[in-house]
């Protein structure tokens, strides 16, 4: 006999302000420990000068960020961004660049360092603070589609498995995995139940993840394709039901609402998009998606940089074509294709247990395994829930796949898993929403006894998270490069 689920009614033993201070108590209390390891890592390992006689601060593309947002400032902003790296973050460095301790430029170019030290530790103390934030506005946004503790466990089944490590190293990351998922999050929200105010909430959201890297434009063709084809569906049952007149008036308005999210993404970016497109021909330009990703080697890559490829003055040289899919599909088999996110994934799945076990295990080994139990144990209404839900469903699994094949193709020319680790943080958000929607109380009559499975998975989730979490802040947050 199958179990049976009932919603969890445990009722609540203490008045609620007392959860609510339990809870900001503790979060302050992670929030402090976070930024004294934050801080200590950065003065270990990202400082100073390096074994190989580097300053730290050439390493893991920090320079490039904060050198940006000198010239920025130096050139009054007349300096023309190479469409190489997003400017947004460099953006958010200029309040913390000043010139009277400015680096000396060698106007040899024999010295190319540029940036001073002390730009480079406001800049690192920037991004531990900045990750901070992140924290705080990510448990914020969880708590509006999940409860307290699931929300809990996501923020620092995140902050302690991956921003701690990245947080004192300045690159634009960790902001860039928030506003990525909360992309995703309201694209979802609006396609179940579109408003006006989501997709404008949305577009802002899209623009601020473009600014940062500009990897936004397939999951915005996604949900424009998936949208449709749910207010297609949903017009072909209501024609069905003799509703048309309704039906085609809902469907016009449906789609409005999804337009609206591309028209603010492109009007807060218009300034950006306009120059682009005057320099480089196209508004959408960006050196990795149009050159570097189909390429065939690092070495490759590193050729055609050192040539100023993302520079719009770039001249290409004479006997020589361009990378590009053309190019690509022209010189390799069927197989190789197939084969090439395949030996991505292989060196991605290496650098993500090797560097980032703890988060890797939470996420296969913890997680996985427990949402497929919740699931199975509240099956039926599951089914009804996959039925209901089909879209999101549909562009939940195109979204991962898809995204995971990107970046396992990219990751062929040697590209190391700052891109692939985008999702995770989605999935630890899914993985904890879905432990919170269909969790609940089982009952088993023939054995006479009912189990709150939601509890016993979140319990098993938070020791899960707090050995891994251990393990990350006694070993590995002191061995791992996290600009990687």
């Amino acid at each position: 006999m199958m179990a049976e689920a009932t919603p969890d009614t445990s009722s609540k033993s203490v008045p609620a302000w007392v959860g609510k201070a339990a809870v900001f108590v503790l979060f302050a209390g992670l929030l402090t420990a976070f930024f004294l390891l934050a801080t200590r890592k950065g003065a270990k390992d990202n400082s100073g000068i390096k074994e190989n006689g580097e300053p730290a601060l050439v390493r893991h593309d920090q320079q490039p960020y904060l050198n940006v947002a000198r010239k920025l400032v130096d050139e009054h902003f007349n300096w023309i961004v190479p469409r190489h790296r997003m400017p947004g973050y460099s953006l958010m460095l200029i309040p913390f660049y000043d010139p009277d301790t400015a680096y000396e430029i060698d106007p040899t170019g024999k010295e190319d360092r540029r940036i001073s030290e002390a730009f480079f530790e406001r800049g690192k103390r920037f991004n531990i603070i900045l990750a901070m934030a992140v924290l705080v506005a990510l448990y914020f946004l969880s708590r509006r589609w999940m409860p307290v503790w699931e929300a809990f466990l996501t923020t620092w089944s995140f902050g302690f498995l991956l921003a701690v490590i990245k947080a004192p190293y300045v690159q634009p990351e960790i902001i860039f995995y928030l506003t990525f998922t909360l992309s995703f999050a309201l694209l979802l929200k609006q396609l179940e139940d579109p408003t006006w105010m989501t997709a404008i909430f949305a577009g802002v959201a899209l623009a601020a993840t473009f600014i940062l890297k500009s990897a936004v434009i397939p999951l915005i063709a996604l949900f424009l394709a998936c949208f449709g084809l749910k207010r297609l569906v949903d017009l072909i049952i209501e024609f069905r039901t003799g509703k048309r007149e309704s039906a085609w008036k809902r469907f016009a308005v449906d789609l409005s609402k999804a337009a609206i999210i591309p028209v603010v993404f492109v009007a807060l970016l218009s300034p950006y998009l306009r120059n682009t497109w005057k320099l480089y021909g196209s508004p959408f330009f960006d050196v990795h998606s149009k050159y570097y990703m189909w390429m065939d080697t690092d070495e490759e890559k590193r050729k055609w940089r050192d040539l100023d490829i993302a520079e719009p003055d770039f001249v290409k040289p004479e006997n020589e074509e361009l990378p590009g899919p053309a190019k690509y599909f022209r010189e390799h088999e069927i197989g190789e294709m197939i084969e090439r996110p395949q030996i991505g994934w292989g060196k991605l799945k290496w650098r993500l247990k090797e560097d980032y076990s703890p988060l890797y295990r939470l996420l296969v080994e913890n997680c996985r395994w427990i949402v497929i139990i919740v699931l199975v144990l509240h099956w039926r209404e599951t089914l009804a829930w996959l039925r209901k839900h089909w879209a999101t469903v549909l562009m939940s699994t195109g979204f991962f796949l898809g995204y995971g094949l990107l970046y396992c193709w990219y990751a062929a020319i040697g590209v190391g898993p700052r891109l692939i680790l985008g999702l995770s943080l989605p999935l630890i958000g899914l993985s904890f929403f879905l432990v919170g929607r269909f969790g609940g109380v089982t009952r088993i009559p023939k054995l006479g006894i009912q189990l709150n499975d939601r509890r016993i998975a979140l319990i098993a989730l938070t020791l899960a998270t707090i050995y891994h979490s251990w393990h990350v802040v006694s070993h590995d947050l002191w061995i791992i490069e996290g600009g990687q």
